[in-house]
């Protein structure tokens, strides 16, 4: 898939993160001799700091362990499930079959996953854009005039500007949105993280939309000014109003520029991986170099040490 391209995505091979497909999802689980993740294997890795820092293990992350790599009910997952796991994604990667994998495989097999990605974040944006239209159009004639657009702008300044100063900031007690956190989630179920888009549901959204001179504020006037320059520039045949086409054609270029943007700079990090990977840069990886990474992240999560991720593990 290529016509569809996005945000900050989970440095999969590399780092603590873990992939998007379950053994499940790749064509055939191609068992690989369990390589033993020695005692020297543990202490190497401990002084490796590359990816993330080892972080504490929580209920919620063991769930999403188990789904990806457990291969029955046992509630763990062990060093020979995760070893066939990552077996099976390298022959995924290795599409010519020669056991190793050159960068551009590397890329290539990122790149289809990261698009599809992309694709389902873009519906799910799209679908929410529609929702937006129809809760801004009162009267529900399929046309939003500017006293609807100004009317839902002064209800979302209003709930951040929560201590009546007439400036949204930091000083501003949390609002009726909260200050939710908007990142990129490699693991989430929920498309709409796919693709990070400024919101006004976020603090730092707020600033991304209306902070015009970057003072770390928004004053009513820039606010006011932010939101009548983009309902002019939405209301492509200057009528006045706002169609559900023109309201959706200037959400999708915008979504559309994300993607772009976040896609390339995608691609060029997974060469940057592909480059820490191949531990002796011959511009080959074999599967003992993809498992330097493997054995990194498996570490990291096996918090006591016993071979297996499992509850054992959490809040060590």
């Amino acid at each position: 898939m290529k016509n569809i391209t996005f945000a900050s995505i989970a440095l999969v091979f590399i780092t603590g993160c873990t992939a998007s497909q379950s053994p499940s999802s790749v064509e055939e689980v191609v068992t690989k001799t369990a390589q033993a993740l020695t005692e020297k294997d543990r202490e190497k890795v401990k002084k490796d700091k590359r990816g993330h820092h080892a972080r504490p293990m929580s209920d919620k992350r063991l769930q999403q362990l188990l789904v990806l790599y457990s291969t029955n009910d046992d509630q763990k997952v062990t060093w020979a499930e995760y070893n066939d796991w990552r077996s099976a994604r390298f022959n995924l990667t290795d599409s010519n079959g020669d056991t190793r994998v050159d960068a551009e495989e590397y890329v290539y097999e990122f790149e289809n996953r990261l698009d599809e990605r992309y694709e389902n974040g873009r519906i799910a944006h799209i679908e929410q854009t529609e929702k937006r239209f129809n809760a801004l159009d009162n009267n529900d004639n399929n046309v939003i005039v500017w006293t609807e657009y100004e009317t839902s702008g002064r209800r979302v300044f209003t709930r951040w500007d929560t201590n009546g100063d007439g400036i949204i900031n930091s000083d501003d007690p949390k609002g009726a949105y909260g200050d939710k956190k908007s990142r990129y989630q490699w693991n989430s179920k929920k498309p709409l993280s796919y693709i990070r888009m400024p919101t006004s549901h976020s603090l730092k959204g707020m600033m991304d939309i209306y902070d015009a001179n970057d003072d770390g504020t928004v004053s009513r006037s820039e606010f006011d000014s932010e939101r009548r320059s983009a309902f002019y520039l939405t209301d492509e045949n200057r009528d006045g109003e706002l169609s559900s086409a023109e309201y959706l054609a200037e959400f999708e270029d915008r979504v559309d520029q994300t993607i772009e943007t976040s896609r390339r700079g995608q691609i060029k990090q997974t060469y940057v991986r592909f480059g820490v990977l191949d531990d002796n840069e011959d511009n080959q990886m074999t599967f003992d170099e993809f498992q330097l990474s493997g054995k990194r992240i498996f570490t990291r999560w096996d918090k006591n040490d016993d071979g297996e991720i499992s509850s054992a593990d959490i809040g060590e």
